[in-house]
C-alpha cells in the first residue's frame, strides 16, 4: 500500500470513528429523556431531543470540508458549544407550571434548527471548516440562524428543567457558542465568498441586535 493510500485509510478511519462517536452521544442524550418520558409520562426535552436528533443525522451524511481550522481555540469551543447541553438533565417541575408552553418554546426553536440545518444539508458540520458559503433561506436572516436556534430550544428546555445545574450548563455551553463563532467567522473570512456574505447580512444570531 502506498503512503498516499495508508493516510487515506487512517482518514478514512478517523472520520468513521468521529462520526459514530459524535452521533452516538446525541443520542445517548435523546434516549435519556426518552425514558424519563416513559417513567413519568412527562416529555421531558421533547424539543431537544428532536434537535439533537437532527443533528446527529447531518453528522452522520456531512460533506468532508476543503479546509479545517486547527485553532485549538475553536475546537474546544465546538465541543463544548456543541455539546455542553448534553450535561443538562431532567428536572422534576417546570418553571411556574407551564410545562407545555416551556415545551412549545423548545419545539419552536427545534423546528427553526431543522429549517437553518436543512438549508446546510451535507454543508453541516462542527469545528470551523469551509464547506461553502450557505446564503439559502434562514442564513439570508442572520449569518447563524442554527445557534439562534440552539438558544431558543435551550432557553425551552431550561425554563422546562429549571434546576441549578441546568443554569450552569447553559451559561457554561453559551458562551463558549458565542466564542466558536467568532472563531468561525475569522476562519471563513479568508475566503471572499463570506467577505461579501457579511456585508450582506449583518447580524450573527438576532437582528438589529448581535
Amino acid at each position: 500500500m502506498t503512503p498516499v493510500a495508508q493516510a487515506r485509510r487512517r482518514i478514512d478511519w478517523w472520520w468513521l470513528v468521529s462520526t459514530s462517536l459524535l452521533a452516538g452521544a446525541l443520542l445517548f442524550f435523546a434516549l435519556v429523556h426518552f425514558e424519563k418520558w416513559r417513567a413519568t409520562g412527562r416529555p421531558v426535552g421533547l424539543g431537544l431531543m428532536a434537535q439533537e436528533t437532527v443533528a446527529a443525522l447531518l453528522i452522520v451524511v456531512r460533506r468532508r470540508p476543503r479546509g479545517t481550522s486547527v485553532d485549538p481555540v475553536a475546537w474546544l469551543a465546538t465541543g463544548i458549544g456543541s455539546f455542553g447541553m448534553l450535561a443538562a438533565r431532567p428536572g422534576d417541575h417546570a418553571l411556574f407550571g407551564l410545562e407545555p408552553a416551556w415545551v412549545l418554546v423548545q419545539t419552536g426553536g427545534a423546528v427553526l434548527a431543522a429549517l437553518s440545518l436543512g438549508s446546510l444539508g451535507r454543508s453541516f458540520g462542527l469545528v470551523a471548516a469551509n464547506r461553502g458559503v450557505q446564503t439559502r433561506g434562514a442564513y439570508r436572516v442572520v449569518r447563524h440562524p442554527a445557534y439562534a436556534s440552539y438558544l431558543i430550544t435551550n432557553a425551552g428546555y431550561l425554563l422546562e428543567n429549571p434546576t441549578l445545574w441546568n443554569v450552569l450548563v447553559m451559561l457554561f455551553a453559551s458562551t463558549f457558542q458565542l466564542v466558536r463563532i467568532g472563531k468561525e467567522e475569522a476562519f471563513l473570512s479568508a475566503d471572499p465568498a463570506y467577505q461579501e456574505y457579511l456585508q450582506t447580512v449583518r447580524y450573527r444570531l438576532v437582528p438589529f441586535l448581535y
